[in-house]
């Protein structure tokens, strides 16, 4: 692109130059419909040169509105990439805007400590005060015990109990909110949390660049009605389906 910006910068500097010795030596033998031959020819070059210059411009406008309307119609609302500060304080002001509206709750995570884990304390005010007014929150963590867990704490270099999950903040919680219900899933796929209106969605991965699985990735942001927000809640449902109890689990 930058090459055929050069180039064209320099066919208009020619085509000036061009004009102007002719336009300058028709006048002077007074060929004056020579002159506006020239100026009309000089004008249609020029229309030519530009059109050649914008067209790259004007197809990649055309593609990424394509591209815009896509994403629109499948429900995307937004994304935000973890590893940058600024995207990532979106996305929780966002998720701690839609917790305050919403009618119920779901979470589908490995340890939920950014929704559950009190000194985190960043979703967890939100979610008390929705709790407190009687707001359902299905909440789905991931088994600590089944081997696909095992396998990411081994990646992360953490044997046993992954130390984000909170046992006994989540058995405080368990036993204090009726509306609570927290249960445990040996499907590991994603992080998902959502509500009537809206939905964040992580993909788990095993991919590492350090010393750990990589946690800043990419979050997608869908709204509700839309295909692939019910194929999310779907997926959410049937881990829900294939989950053990809360009482189950802490008990090993």
């Amino acid at each position: 692109m930058s090459k055929l910006y050069k180039y064209i910068k320099i066919l208009e500097i020619i085509l000036f130059g061009l004009s102007v010795f002719i336009i300058d030596f028709l006048k002077s033998e007074k060929l004056y419909w020579w002159v506006l031959i020239v100026v009309i020819i000089t004008i249609l070059l020029e229309i030519f040169i530009k059109n050649k210059e914008f067209n790259p411009l004007i197809k990649l406008a055309i593609n990424r509105e394509q591209k815009n309307k896509e994403i629109e119609r499948n429900g995307i609302t937004n994304h935000y990439f973890m590893d940058n500060y600024e995207s990532k304080n979106k996305r929780n002001s966002q998720t701690a805007k839609v917790i305050d509206e919403a009618n119920e709750m779901f979470l589908l995570a490995e340890t939920g400590k950014s929704y559950l884990d009190i000194p985190t304390d960043r979703h967890w005010k939100n979610i008390k005060d929705r709790l407190n007014k009687g707001v359902s929150f299905k909440v789905l963590l991931i088994n600590p015990y089944c081997t696909n867990k095992q396998v990411r704490n081994n990646l992360n270099n953490n044997d046993g109990i992954d130390r984000k999950l909170n046992i006994e903040g989540l058995v405080t919680l368990n036993n204090t909110y009726e509306n609570l219900e927290i249960r445990f899933t040996d499907q590991v796929y994603c992080s998902l949390f959502f509500t009537d209106k809206y939905m964040i969605y992580d993909p788990y991965h095993l991919g590492k660049t350090s010393d750990r699985i990589e946690n800043n990735f990419i979050a997608i942001e869908f709204n509700r009605d839309n295909r692939n927000y019910n194929i999310l809640k779907s997926h959410f449902e049937n881990c829900w389906k294939l989950s053990e109890s809360f009482e189950e689990v802490i008990e090993k």
